[in-house]
């Protein structure tokens, strides 16, 4: 072998080396801040007094900034880390962090953080904050991560419509003492690769939404879940305990009959008294 060729080699090993050990490096220094940030989470589960609530749960923001600086942490597991959903699209390229702030009032706030690979070199990441009480009518608001409509995801979709990725987003909001909520969403990323939530692509309703928000008795639950082998969102389908309750949504529950989604053509058709003997029924 000649000498350049044993350089080559050198340098490449030399390189290698490198990268692992500065992987390993940054591996470590994520392996503290999620120990920190696992430590605030359980202060957050035990307090009772809501100022305190919001000065632990400003330290958790903090921490999850400085975390997410590492581009390795997209690939880092966080397995230790508790109350707080994690998921990634089946891409490769998304993933989603969000978790809730309980307040004694029994309503909610959401926080979250989007983690983007743009390409390979590429990586970004967005704090999400919740204006959920701010936007009028939401199921048609187009909205953006300093203006979003708060929720915790616990499944993506992913489809593509002409050559724009789209993520449907499945998530739930325990609203308050009288309602809970399942919501539907959109996320894809605009020409500048900025996160965007909400698309008209629902034909559930005339004219077409930008998610699909659902609301129900606080006592109760309902399903919304996808069905992957027959690409299909299958949910509860909803009515009040009376007639005469109709849009009173602390009597809605489920009726026993069942509706779906599925996304042909860019749209998310909609589809009613779905036989689920014939799906997978599973959610969260």
């Amino acid at each position: 072998m000649n000498k350049s060729i044993k350089y080559k080699y050198l340098l490449v090993g030399m390189l290698l080396l490198f990268c692992s050990k500065s992987f390993a490096d940054n591996n470590d220094q994520i392996k503290v801040l999620e120990d920190s940030l696992n430590k605030y989470f359980n202060l957050l589960v035990k307090e009772t007094i809501d100022t305190r609530k919001i000065e632990i749960n400003t330290k958790i923001v903090f921490l999850f900034n400085q975390v997410l600086k590492f581009e390795d942490s997209f690939y880092y597991p966080f397995y230790d880390l508790k109350n707080v959903g994690i998921i990634k699209s089946e891409d490769d390229k998304l993933r989603i962090i969000t978790w809730n702030l309980p307040y004694n009032d029994r309503t909610h706030k959401y926080f979250g953080f989007i983690q983007y690979k743009k390409n390979k070199r590429t990586y970004d990441f967005y704090e999400l904050k919740d204006q959920s009480d701010e936007i009028r009518n939401p199921e048609m608001a187009i909205l953006n991560c300093s203006n979003w409509y708060g929720a915790l995801y616990y499944e993506i979709i992913t489809n593509k419509n002409r050559s724009t990725d789209y993520y449907t987003l499945l998530g739930a909001d325990l609203n308050n003492l009288l309602t809970k909520k399942k919501i539907i969403d959109i996320l894809y990323f605009d020409d500048n690769d900025k996160p965007v939530f909400g698309d008209k692509v629902f034909k559930n309703k005339i004219p077409p939404v930008s998610r699909v928000i659902f609301e129900f008795n606080g006592q109760t639950n309902m399903t919304l879940t996808f069905d992957k082998e027959k690409e299909m969102i299958i949910f509860d389908h909803l009515s009040p305990s009376k007639p005469s309750l109709k849009g009173q949504f602390e009597f809605y529950g489920p009726d026993f009959s069942y509706d779906g989604l599925k996304f042909e053509r860019g749209i998310w058709n909609s589809y009613t008294d779905i036989d689920v003997r014939d799906f997978s029924i599973q959610d969260f």
